[in-house]
């Protein structure tokens, strides 16, 4: 397998994980944002925005809409060295310029960065709407911050929209 595909891996298993974590502790359905028109108490995937050069092409991992708030979510996952934290400024000046929410969380692991790339975008997101976390900081987050929604809210999305 060559580096891209284990990279390409790499980083939808972290989307997984972080999708599976959302979704089990907070009871919310899970949908392509481009499928539903559902924007309340729902993990959206693959949620547009618009980039510091004005094009509309680009895509986050996902959008958590709970119980009134909006928080972006990106995951960015780097196991061998490569090119993935080149991208982290680009990364950290679209999300403090140019989404439109007040929350944001980079979800950010793996060894494969190079050194110093982690705590610079730390560094940099410190006092913005960013927050930049590790997969178990994430976990944490989601079991100790966010409040579950009841079982009986998903139930009644999932036979609303059936």
């Amino acid at each position: 397998m060559n580096q891209g595909t284990k990279a390409n891996k790499s980083g939808l298993s972290l989307e997984k994980l972080v999708e599976d974590c959302i979704v089990s502790r907070l009871h919310l359905p899970s949908e392509k944002f481009s499928k539903t028109d559902q924007r309340d108490d729902i993990l959206l995937k693959h949620v547009p925005y618009t980039n510091i050069y004005g094009s509309d092409r680009c895509r986050s991992e996902f959008l958590l809409c709970f119980q009134g708030r909006k928080i972006r979510i990106e995951c960015k996952s780097q196991h061998s060295a490569g090119s993935v934290d080149e991208k982290l400024p680009y990364l950290y000046m679209n999300f403090t310029q140019c989404i439109e929410e007040d929350e944001a969380i980079i979800v950010i692991e793996g060894e494969g960065f190079k050194k110093g790339a982690k705590e610079w975008l730390r560094r940099k997101c410190k006092g913005s709407k960013v927050r930049v976390m590790s997969l178990a900081q994430f976990r944490n987050e989601c079991t100790n911050t966010l409040p579950k929604l009841p079982k009986s809210s998903f139930f009644r999305w999932f036979f609303t929209n059936a």
